[in-house]
């Protein structure tokens, strides 16, 4: 009898593992599209005239 292959006996971890791995995958790139967002925002937000850092007079 030939013994059984990793996937075959393992199965409902290798499904958990592919599972989890998904969704954690999709939670970081949904965190580091949150924080570009949020910091092009506030780029945008500042003044074009200011941007250099000097205070008009």
């Amino acid at each position: 009898m030939r013994s059984q292959s990793w996937i075959r006996r393992n199965w409902f971890w290798a499904a958990g593992g592919a599972f989890v791995g998904v969704h954690m995958l999709t939670w970081v790139l949904q965190k580091a599209m949150k924080h570009s967002v949020r910091s092009e925002a506030s780029l945008k937000r500042q003044p074009e005239d200011q941007g250099d850092g000097h205070r008009p007079l």
